[in-house]
C-alpha cells in the first residue's frame, strides 16, 4: 500500500489474503511487520501479508522454520486518529541493513551490534524497541493512512527472520489462547529488549551512532 518493496519471485496464482475469523488477531500494539515487508521464505522473498500457517520462513538461528500461525491486526482500529505513539517509524534504504525504504512498528524489536554494548554488558549485541532509532539520521515516524495490516509469523520457537534482504525482525513465541494457539508463558527466552531509555542512550553513547551495525530484530 505504501508503493515500496517490489516482491521477488511472487509465487503464481498468487491472490491477496483476507483475514477469517479463524485467524488469531496480533497481541500488543506497535508490534508486527507491517504490509510490504518482504521476509525470505522457501520460494523466495514475499510480502509479510501472504505469509500462511505451514510455510517455510528462513530463520537467523534455525535455518528454515514451519511457520505455526500468523497473527494479523491493523495499525490502529481504535476511534479517532492513530495516536502518534503507534505511528510506524520510516527508515531510510541501508539505514539499518535494510536494501530499500522501510516501515517499523515503534515496539518490533531492533537488534544493534556495538562496542559500547559490549563494553556495558560484555555481549555486542542487544535488542531495543525500533522506537530508539529516532535518534538516527532517516529516521522519522510517518502517520499511517487508510487501512494498514501488520502480521507477525509464529513459531514453536522464538526466532528472528530475515526482512528486506538484511534486516532481522524478532517474531516472539509466547502468546496465549486468546490469540488461537497453545500458550507459552512468561518473556523471550533467547532475546530480551532492553527498556526505551536504556535503548535511546545506548544510540546516543555512540560517538557515530549511523555507522554502528543495526538489524530489525
Amino acid at each position: 500500500m505504501f508503493g515500496w518493496n517490489n516482491p521477488v519471485g511472487m509465487r503464481t496464482g498468487m491472490v491477496p489474503p483476507t483475514q477469517t475469523f479463524q485467524d488469531p488477531v496480533l497481541l500488543g500494539a506497535g508490534c508486527g511487520l507491517v504490509e510490504g515487508t518482504l521476509v525470505a521464505t522457501q520460494d523466495g522473498w514475499h510480502p509479510a501479508e501472504t505469509l500462511r500457517a505451514g510455510d517455510d520462513v528462513l530463520t537467523f538461528d534455525g535455518g528454515m522454520q514451519r511457520v505455526t500461525a500468523v497473527m494479523r491486526d491493523e495499525i490502529w482500529g481504535g476511534v479517532g486518529q492513530c495516536p502518534e505513539a503507534l505511528w510506524p517509524l520510516f527508515v531510510e534504504a541501508e539505514t539499518i541493513g535494510n536494501r530499500n525504504d522501510l516501515l517499523v512498528m515503534p515496539h518490533q524489536g531492533v537488534l544493534i551490534e556495538s562496542d559500547e554494548i559490549s563494553d556495558q554488558w560484555g555481549d555486542p549485541f542487544a535488542v531495543i524497541p525500533a522506537a530508539a532509532l529516532e535518534v538516527l539520521d532517516g529516521v522519522e515516524r510517518h502517520e499511517p493512512y487508510g487501512s494498514v495490516e501488520v502480521v507477525l509469523p509464529v513459531f514453536e520457537q522464538d526466532q528472528m527472520v530475515f526482512a528486506d534482504h538484511g534486516a532481522l525482525m524478532f517474531c516472539q513465541s509466547h502468546w496465549g489462547v486468546s490469540a488461537g494457539i497453545l500458550p507459552k508463558y512468561g518473556a523471550a527466552t533467547n532475546y530480551n529488549m532492553l527498556p526505551m531509555a536504556v535503548a535511546v542512550r545506548l544510540l546516543e553513547m555512540s560517538e557515530e551512532p549511523d555507522k554502528m551495525s543495526l538489524a530489525i530484530a
